[in-house]
């Protein structure tokens, strides 16, 4: 078995998708600087600054046309606490992580309902 493929099954049969997860990284020397130089600027650790800057260029898909009202605003509520840019790993990073998985968690509920309603005949 390769790493790349025991990476993936750990990754997906172990691990949370909020837990926090340590690889190797190789950056250019100057990059690196230009990092840490904004880190400092804005009181964080490296690592918080890279999470932030990755976040902010791969943000979390958002689903596009969320019909249940609770998940709709599970999802405005996790979108209101990022806009605060919380510390990764902090309780309102977590809280809106648990916010949008519990709001997936109904859209694919609510998706499965009415998928069923659809092959029984809406009964």
């Amino acid at each position: 078995m390769s790493i790349s493929l025991r990476t993936n099954i750990v990754h997906h049969a172990i691990m949370k998708e909020e837990a926090l997860v340590q690889f190797k990284l190789l950056l250019p020397a100057a990059l690196k600087k230009r990092l840490e130089t904004h880190a400092t600027l804005n009181r964080r650790s490296l690592s918080q600054e890279i999470v932030v800057a990755l976040e902010e260029k791969y943000p979390a898909a958002e689903p596009d046309a969320t019909s249940d009202p609770a998940a709709r605003l599970l999802f405005w509520l996790a979108k209101r606490i990022r806009r605060r840019t919380p510390k990764p790993g902090s309780a309102r990073e977590r809280q809106a992580a648990l916010y949008e998985s519990i709001a997936s968690d109904i859209t694919a509920r609510m998706e499965a309902i009415h998928q069923s309603n659809q092959k029984g005949g809406n009964g």
